[in-house]
C-alpha cells in the first residue's frame, strides 16, 4: 500500500468513527454499515482518479458524480435506468425523501424511526463529510486541515445526542484523526528516502518512529479530557457524560415541535396491542377518559406540529381554565393513572381539563396548552399518579350564544397555509350552510364527517404529504383518525372557528374489576374548538367503532335539511393522475401509528405535485452534462491538437511545421507513460523514447528521422527536411500503443496527461487576450482622438 492510498483509508476510518456520534440518533441504527461501505466506494473513485493524474478539480466532480450515483441506487433504484443513472422519476423520489426526512428531524424524538427520510439525510452527511475529508486529505494534500470537517461532523452529532457530548465518542473521533495525521507524516518521511530503524532486537521488534506518536497522542487525548474536570471554570467543552447526573437549572424550558408520541410509533405498527397504561376512575361517562397528551396548533397544509411555548416549574395546583365561567356545568372526576414500564415519553397522560396533579418526579407544566413535560430527562415509563380533572357539559344554548373568541386566539388558531387547496373552504361552507353560529357550524362539520357524508374507517388509506393531502382525502372519503381531525380542524378555522388537533388515547377497555387498560390501539387523534366562556372543546368526527361523542354535541340534531356538499364543491380534490403520495404518511400519522410499516411504499407522486424539484433535477442534470464535457475535454483538445499539428502546408514542409511535428512526437510519448524532458537534446529524447516505449527498428527510426530534422532546424546553416515527417509520427505512435498495455493506451485516448498543458497555457493564454483587448481599445481610442486634418 502507497503512501496515497494509506492516507484515503485512513480519511476512510476517521470519517466513519466519528460519524459513530450519530449511531445512537436513529434506530436501528445499520444505516451507518451502509454509509460506510458508500463512502469507501467514492473514496476509493478517488483513488482511482489519481492514479490516472487527473487534474485535481476533475477528481472532485467524478467523486460527486459516483457518489451520486450510488445515492441514487441506494434510495430510488427503483425509479432510476438501471438502478444507478437517475432519471426524472429518481430525482423526484430522492427529493421527496429529502423532504420526508427533513420533516421527521424537526418532529421525532431521539432515538427516532429509521425512516428512509431519516436515513437518506444521515447518509448524505457522512457521504458529504467524508467527500470532504478526502479532497483535503489525499486530493489537496492538507491533512491536517482535515480535522475541521470531523470536528464540525462531530459537534452536530454530540450536539442533538440525548446525553450530551459522550467521552466515548470523543475518543473515536480523536483516534481517527490522529490515525490519519500519522499516516501523512509518514508517506512525507518516506519521500526522503527508506527508513532504517537501526537493529530491530534492540527496540524489542517496535517501531520508535510509532512508539513516539502513540505515547503523544495518547498523553494528548488524556489531557484533552481530564482538563475540563480541573478546570470548571472553563467548562465541559465538547466532551460531557463522563457522569450519570443531570445537571442545573431552574426548571424553566421551551418546549418545542417533538411529538410524543415519537417513540409510541414505533410500537403503533406492531400487530398485536401493547399495553400503555392502566387506570381507575369515578367518572361515570367513558367520553370524560379521553387522556390528552398534547395539542398540535401549527398546520401548514401537509402536517399538524406544537409550536414553541414556555414550560414553568409544576404548580401545587393547576386550577381551572381561566376562560372557564362559573356557569357552566362540570363535574370533578379523580383518575388514578398507572404507566407501564418503557412508556418512554415526555408529556404526562392526563384527562382534560386537569385542575390537579399529584406525580412524582421532575415536571414542567406549559400553561396554554395546559400539559404536563418532563424535565432533565423525566418520562412517563413506570409512574404512578392521581389526576383531578373536570367534566364539562355546557349546554348547546350557552355554545350557541358564545361570542367571539379573543383576538390572540383567533390570530394563532384560524391560521391557514395560502396554499391550501379551495375546495376544503367551500366544502365546509357548503356543509354549514344551514348554520347560523360557530357551534351549530362544528356539530354540522362532525355529523358530516361520523354520519351523514359517506366517509368509512380505513387504516389502510395512505395519506399524502402534499400541499392537496386534505383535497385527496375529500374526495376519497376513506382514511382513519388523523385524516378526520387534520381535516375537521381546518375546515373549522376556514369558517372562522379557532380550532387544534390534540394526539392521546381514548378510554380503553374496561376490565371485570373496574379498571381500564389502555394499550397501543388505542392511540387516537381528534380536533378541539373554541368557544368563549368555556374554552377547549372535543370533537369527534372519525366514524369508528369504541368512539365516543361528546355528550354536549350529540344533544343537538343537525338540521334535516343541512345540504350536503355538491359534487362541484369536490371535484377539485381529486389530484391530477390519482397517484399516491411516494411515503403515504403524514407525520401525525406515523405517530399515531395508522399508517403501518409499508405505508404506500410504491407510490410514485404526482406530478403536478413535485414541482419543487425541478430546480433540482435541473441542477443534477447540470452537474452531470458539466462532469460530461470535463471528461470528454481533454480527449478533444489532444485530436484538435494533433491535427493542427500535422496539418500540410500549400508549399511544402516549413521550419514551424517540422517544429511542431517534434512537439507532437514528444507529446504522443507523454500520453504512453514517458514524460518529457526539456534539458535533452532531440537525439537524447528519440533515444529515451525508443528505449522505454519499447520501439521497434522502424519506429525507432521515424524516431530518429524526426529528431534530425529537428535538429537541423535549430541549429544546422542549411536545411533538408524529408516529406515524411507526418508519416514518421504516425509509425512512432503505432508503436508506443503496440508496445503499451491496455490502461496505458485508453489513457492515451481518453485522458492523455500531455492535455494538462491547457491548463498551464491558459493563464497565458488569458494574459494575452487581455492584453490584446487593451491594446486594440487603446488604438481604437487613439484614432478617435486623433484630429483631422
Amino acid at each position: 500500500m502507497n503512501g496515497r492510498t494509506r492516507i484515503a483509508v485512513s480519511a476512510v476510518t476517521a470519517t466513519v468513527l466519528t460519524a459513530l456520534c450519530l449511531w445512537p440518533l436513529v434506530q436501528p441504527s445499520s444505516w451507518i454499515v451502509g454509509a460506510a461501505f458508500l463512502l469507501a466506494l467514492v473514496a476509493a473513485a478517488g483513488a482511482g482518479a489519481g492514479r490516472l493524474a487527473l487534474p485535481r478539480p476533475l477528481t472532485v466532480l467524478v467523486q460527486l458524480f459516483v457518489a451520486f450515483l450510488l445515492v441514487t441506487f441506494s434510495f430510488a433504484g427503483d425509479q432510476a435506468w438501471a438502478r444507478f443513472i437517475p432519471g426524472p422519476q429518481a430525482v423526484r423520489q430522492l427529493g421527496s425523501e429529502l423532504s420526508s426526512g427533513m420533516d421527521d428531524m424537526s418532529h421525532f424524538s431521539s432515538p427516532a424511526p429509521a425512516t428512509v427520510g431519516l436515513r437518506l439525510l444521515l447518509t448524505l452527511t457522512v457521504l458529504g463529510i467524508g467527500l470532504l475529508v478526502d479532497v483535503v486529505a489525499v486530493t489537496y494534500q492538507r491533512v491536517a486541515l482535515a480535522g475541521l470537517p470531523l470536528l464540525a461532523l462531530y459537534a452536530v452529532g454530540t450536539g442533538i445526542h440525548p446525553s450530551g457530548p459522550v467521552w466515548l465518542f470523543f475518543l473515536l473521533s480523536a483516534f481517527g484523526y490522529l490515525a490519519l495525521l500519522t499516516a501523512e507524516g509518514r508517506d512525507r518521511l518516506a519521500r526522503w528516502g527508506r527508513v532504517f530503524h537501526g537493529n530491530p532486537g534492540s527496540y524489542d521488534g517496535t517501531n520508535p518512529l510509532t512508539s513516539s506518536a502513540v505515547r503523544i497522542a495518547t498523553l494528548a487525548a488524556i489531557g484533552g479530557l481530564l482538563l475540563p474536570v480541573f478546570l470548571p471554570s472553563v467548562g465541559s467543552g465538547v466532551v460531557t457524560g463522563l457522569g450519570h447526573g443531570v445537571g442545573p437549572g431552574d426548571g424553566g424550558g421551551v418546549i418545542t415541535a417533538v411529538n410524543p408520541l415519537a417513540s409510541l410509533a414505533q410500537s403503533l405498527q406492531q400487530t398485536t396491542p401493547v399495553p400503555v397504561l392502566s387506570y381507575s376512575t369515578n367518572s361515570p361517562d367513558p367520553g370524560d377518559q379521553y387522556l390528552r397528551i398534547t395539542d398540535l396548533d401549527q398546520f401548514n397544509g401537509v402536517s399538524w406540529t406544537t409550536s414553541t411555548h414556555r414550560a414553568v416549574s409544576l404548580p401545587k395546583t393547576l386550577g381551572a381554565p381561566g376562560e372557564l365561567k362559573s356557569g357552566v356545568s362540570s363535574t370533578g372526576v379523580t383518575t388514578r393513572i398507572v404507566t407501564q414500564n418503557g412508556y418512554e415519553q415526555q408529556w404526562l397522560p392526563m384527562p382534560y381539563p386537569a385542575v390537579g396533579l399529584s406525580v412524582p418526579g421532575d415536571w414542567r407544566w406549559e400553561p396554554e396548552g395546559r400539559t404536563v413535560i418532563g424535565a432533565n430527562g423525566q418520562t412517563a415509563s413506570g409512574l404512578a399518579y392521581q389526576v383531578n380533572s373536570l367534566a364539562l357539559t355546557p349546554s348547546p344554548d350557552v355554545l350557541r350564544q358564545a361570542p367571539p373568541a379573543p383576538g390572540d386566539i383567533r390570530r394563532v388558531y384560524t391560521a391557514l397555509p395560502k396554499n391550501l387547496p379551495a375546495v376544503v373552504a367551500s366544502t365546509a361552507r357548503s356543509v354549514t350552510a344551514s348554520a347560523t353560529n360557530d357551534f351549530d357550524r362544528a356539530v354540522l362539520l362532525q355529523d358530516w364527517f361520523s354520519i351523514r357524508g359517506g366517509f368509512s374507517y380505513n387504516t389502510d388509506v395512505p395519506v399524502s404529504d402534499s400541499p392537496n393531502a386534505l383535497a385527496q382525502f375529500l374526495a376519497r372519503k376513506q382514511g382513519f383518525c388523523v385524516h378526520f381531525a387534520s381535516a375537521m380542524a381546518a375546515m373549522a378555522r376556514s369558517l372562522g372557528i379557532p380550532a387544534r388537533v390534540v394526539v392521546g388515547f381514548t378510554p380503553g377497555t374496561q376490565g371485570t374489576d373496574g379498571s381500564w387498560l389502555v394499550t397501543t390501539h388505542d392511540a387516537h387523534a381528534w380536533p378541539e374548538l373554541y368557544f368563549s366562556g368555556v374554552g377547549w372543546l372535543r370533537f369527534e368526527p372519525t366514524p369508528r367503532q369504541g368512539i365516543v361523542t361528546p355528550g354536549y354535541s350529540t344533544q343537538v340534531t343537525a338540521p334535516s335539511n343541512a345540504p350536503a356538499p355538491t359534487a362541484g364543491a369536490t371535484s377539485g380534490a381529486q389530484p391530477t393522475g390519482g397517484a399516491k403520495n411516494q411515503h403515504g404518511c403524514t407525520l401525525v400519522a406515523r405517530h399515531m401509528g395508522d399508517c403501518g410499516p409499508e405505508a404506500a411504499l410504491g407510490a410514485t407522486p404526482p406530478p403536478s405535485e413535485l414541482s419543487p424539484t425541478a430546480p433540482l433535477l435541473l441542477a443534477v442534470w447540470s452537474l452531470a452534462g458539466l462532469l460530461v464535457a470535463a471528461l470528454l475535454a481533454p480527449m478533444l483538445w489532444r485530436g484538435r491538437t494533433r491535427r493542427t499539428r500535422l496539418r500540410r502546408g500549400p508549399s511544402g514542409l516549413t521550419d514551424q511545421q517540422v517544429l511542431a511535428a517534434w512537439r507532437e512526437m514528444v507529446d504522443t510519448a507523454w500520453d504512453h507513460g514517458i514524460p518529457p524532458n526539456e534539458a535533452e537534446t532531440p537525439r537524447r529524447t528519440a533515444a529515451r523514447i525508443s528505449e522505454l516505449g519499447g520501439l521497434g527498428p522502424g519506429p525507432s527510426a521515424a524516431a530518429g528521422r524526426l529528431a534530425l530534422a529537428t535538429e537541423q532546424v535549430l541549429y544546422a546553416p542549411v536545411v533538408s527536411t524529408p516529406l515524411s515527417l507526418r508519416q514518421d509520427v504516425r509509425e512512432v505512435r503505432e508503436g508506443l500503443s503496440a508496445a503499451s498495455d491496455r490502461r496505458t493506451r485508453v489513457r492515451a485516448v481518453v485522458l492523455p496527461p500531455s492535455s494538462s498543458s491547457l491548463l498551464r497555457a491558459l493563464p497565458r493564454r488569458v494574459r494575452a487576450a487581455v492584453t490584446g483587448w487593451t491594446r486594440d481599445r487603446a488604438a481604437a481610442l487613439r484614432r478617435r482622438l486623433r484630429p483631422r486634418s
